[in-house]
Order: structure tokens, then C-alpha cells, then sequence
């Protein structure tokens, strides 16, 4: 247990530095690190993406709090619109949790290689829609608020990557898709992590540290050095160029993808 702190440590600044200048949750960034950390402890096959997106979860309640307060304060939440999408991202998040055991841990692991790579060229390209107009049905808000939640509980993700473009797309500035992300992003963590504590697959294995699908070390410690280093990260993307960083990151993403492509069906 002793060796894994400083990897684990290393990983929340890694995280933390990467969210905070891209802008987007660290789910993308962690989710492949802890399927390549628990294959490395030696966990059960059938439980290692489970583990991996309900432990992302957890890790980024931590991760997200700070960020979701700050843009609150700031006025970049749109609360009267995000108040009728936080019901359906919490039940689609319970659904994603349910529907996730009853595909089964490999096409779990393939989703989560197919979502890595599409947010990687997501990430080169620096894909915005175009605006429309900002109203929106209230049957628009909760399918799309459930389909995103439901998705984002089956990769173990928060949800920015989809939701900013979302924002983007129904008239919101920059600054309010963030703060309206960073803040449902929140929601999803938490219903991740509830789902993750009680849904899991059954298995013969019992590892020391965990609870349900939450494998306490690294949530802990990852969460708490990446809630300071997400704000160095933010400082840090108003002065620098991002084009050559969001390159190798896109890179970075779709290595890590494939490598749990082929590890699983190769």
C-alpha cells in the first residue's frame, strides 16, 4: 500500500494540472490510469472497470466541488436552467450504473475505448456547434440531461466534454457552459459514486481498501491533490499556448484507449 502513494499522488497532480487548463473533468484522464493501476494490484478482470468509473466518480466529487462553488459565486451558473436537468442527470446516471452490469465488464471496457478516442479528436479539433437559440423544451432538457447522465455513469466521466458543446450549442457563453458543466458534472460525480457503492458484479475476490466499486486510497488521495492542482492548471491556460499541449494530450487519450482495446480483445 506504502508504494502506491506517491504514484497515486503523482496521478492527482497529473489530473488535477490537465482538468484545469483544458477545462473539462478528470474522468478522461483517470479512468484509463485506474484500469492500468487495479490490472496492476491485480484485480479481478470482471471488476476492474467497474471499479475504474465508479472510483473516477468518487475521486472527482472531490475535484469538481471546488470548481462548481467558484463558478457559482461567479454568477456563470444558469441555475434556472440547470434546476430541470438535475432530475434527469441522476436517474440517468442510476440507469448507466444498472444497464453497465447487465452488459458486462468487456463492452464496458469498449465503450469506454470508443468514448477515449471520439473526446481525443474532440479535444485536437476544438470542435464548437453553432449557436441557437437559448429556449429549450422542458422534455428537451430531461432526455438530453438523462442521455448524458446515463452515458457519462457508463465511462465514468463527468460529463464536461458533452455538456460545454451542449451549453455552447443552446446559447450559453463560454464562461456559463463551464460554470453550467462544471455544476451538473457535480450531480453525476455523486450519483456515480452512490451507484458505484451499492451496483457492482459479483465476484469471489475481496479487496482490501474497498467499498462496492470505490477503492478508498486512490480516491482519497487523488481527489485531494488534484482539488489544488486543478487551480494551478487553470491559471496556467490563460498564458499559455494550448494547441501543442491539446495535440499531445488528444495523443496521450488515444494511446490509453487503445491499449485497453487491446488488451481486452486482443
Amino acid at each position: 500500500m506504502i508504494e502506491l502513494i506517491l504514484p497515486l499522488i503523482i496521478l492527482g497532480i497529473f489530473s488535477g494540472l490537465l482538468s484545469g487548463f483544458f477545462g473539462i473533468g478528470s474522468g478522461i484522464i483517470l479512468v484509463p490510469a485506474y484500469i492500468f493501476l487495479f490490472e496492476y494490484l491485480g484485480f479481478s478482470p470482471e471488476l476492474i472497470p467497474y471499479m475504474a468509473t465508479g472510483s473516477s466518480g468518487a475521486t472527482m466529487v472531490f475535484a469538481i466541488s471546488s470548481g462548481a462553488y467558484v463558478h457559482n459565486k461567479n454568477n456563470n451558473v444558469e441555475l434556472d436552467i440547470i434546476k430541470f436537468m438535475i432530475p434527469g442527470i441522476i436517474i440517468g446516471t442510476i440507469l448507466g450504473r444498472l444497464a453497465s452490469i447487465e452488459i458486462g465488464f468487456e463492452a464496458v471496457n469498449l465503450l469506454i475505448s470508443i468514448f477515449l478516442i471520439a473526446v481525443a479528436f474532440q479535444l485536437a479539433l476544438n470542435f464548437e456547434p453553432k449557436e441557437v437559440s437559448k429556449n429549450s423544451s422542458l422534455f428537451e432538457k430531461t432526455i438530453g440531461s438523462s442521455s448524458i447522465g446515463f452515458l457519462a455513469s457508463i465511462v465514468g466521466i463527468g460529463g464536461g466534454i458533452i455538456m460545454v458543446p451542449y451549453f455552447k450549442y443552446r446559447g450559453s457563453s463560454m464562461h456559463k457552459a463551464i460554470g453550467n458543466s462544471s455544476t451538473l458534472g457535480w450531480f453525476i460525480a455523486l450519483s456515480i459514486t452512490i451507484s458505484a457503492y451499492f451496483v457492482y458484479p459479483e465476484t469471489d475476490q475481496k479487496i482490501p481498501y474497498a467499498f462496492g466499486s470505490l477503492y478508498v486510497p486512490a480516491i482519497l488521495i487523488v481527489g485531494l491533490t488534484s482539488i489544488y492542482f486543478a487551480r494551478i492548471g487553470a491559471n496556467l491556460s490563460s498564458k499559455s499556448e494550448d494547441k501543442t499541449l491539446r495535440y499531445g494530450f488528444a495523443i496521450l487519450v488515444i494511446l490509453g484507449a487503445l491499449r485497453i482495446f487491446f488488451k481486452n480483445y486482443l
